[in-house]
């Protein structure tokens, strides 16, 4: 939540204190950047509230605005943490191979050609255990910079071109560098090789090539298969309210 700027938090607890008559503290499983967006963010809060989970994300979205949607809410562990109990983050980044009229908010049109063989190349490099920084920003902040990729790949559909990446967390403005420093190799203003060399050295080039967010989309945060998750509906921003007690 910030004081001077509308954001998704400062919504859903101003429509919290208005619906249940509650200040709760509410806790994300993550921050993301203005302009990016959220098909399945997670969000927990403590509620003294006697009224079912529905009934709770029903009262609330209708005190939300119509760009912010609640899809579910679920009774949850008195300890349970959106943000530490986390596993791993998934995150989609859709590139646009044209120009669209309606879907200019939620991609990045690239007008340049590119290969998307030699950038689906360059991502298999991501996968495994490697130290990100040459793609963090706000270095200060960053206290894992080796980060277990698990999921990299690219889908072609339409006039998409759809990066997926999943992760155990993930580094400030890293999902957008690297689809920059993708996007520069399919190009071929880059070489495949440079994602290895970026993985292995420290350095500030990806920064010049920082994606726009408007493509970027947290398509789902997974958790131990013993709590309730919700699952991407590709619906507008959204995040869960959880638990009761």
């Amino acid at each position: 939540m910030q004081r001077d700027q509308r954001t998704v938090a400062g919504e859903i607890h101003r429509a919290i204190r208005e619906s249940l008559g509650e200040t709760p503290r509410l806790i994300g499983a993550g921050l993301t950047d203005q302009g990016v967006h959220a098909e399945a963010q997670v969000a927990n809060f403590l509620t003294p509230s006697p009224r079912p989970t529905a009934e709770i994300a029903g009262t609330i979205n209708a005190a939300l605005p119509a760009d912010i949607n609640i899809l579910k809410a679920d009774e949850v562990p008195a300890r349970f943490h959106a943000r530490h109990d986390a596993t791993s983050r998934r995150y989609r980044y859709q590139i646009a191979l044209r120009r669209t009229a309606f879907f200019k908010r939620f991609v990045w049109w690239v007008r340049e050609p590119l290969d998307p063989a030699v950038m689906e190349a360059a991502a298999r490099a991501l996968i495994g255990r490697h130290e990100f920084l040459s793609f963090a920003d706000r270095l200060e902040e960053v206290t894992e910079p080796r980060v277990r990729v698990s999921t990299a790949s690219f889908r072609r559909s339409d006039f998409l071109l759809t990066f997926t990446m999943e992760a155990d967390h993930f580094l400030p403005r890293m999902v957008r560098r690297v689809v920059g420093v993708l996007v520069e190799i399919g190009t071929g203003r880059l070489p495949a090789e440079a994602m290895t060399r970026f993985l292995t050295e420290t350095v500030g080039d990806p920064a010049q090539w920082t994606a726009p967010p408007s493509g970027l989309f947290l398509e789902r945060v997974i958790y131990p298969s013993a709590t309730p998750v919700v699952a991407p509906r590709h619906t507008r921003p959204s995040r869960r309210p959880a638990p009761r007690r």
